[in-house]
């Protein structure tokens, strides 16, 4: 899936779509959330949670580079 970054809230997440639910047991150290999006529910990985966003560009492209 590809990173993203998405307003959620006065926040800006560096996410991707992924079929885990936040309570699978499985995935270890990872951020895990439920968001909607065009009023539809949505797993997403997050790998930087950013009060600004011109910070989330910023991880948008480290994280594309990884």
């Amino acid at each position: 899936m590809k990173w993203k970054v998405v307003a959620d809230g006065n926040r800006y997440l560096v996410c991707r779509k992924t079929w885990h639910s936040p309570v699978w047991m499985g995935i270890v150290k990872k951020d895990i959330r439920s968001l909607t999006i065009n009023n539809r529910p949505f797993s997403v990985e997050v790998f930087a949670d950013c009060s600004t966003s011109q910070l989330a560009e910023k991880l948008l492209k480290l994280v594309e580079r990884r």
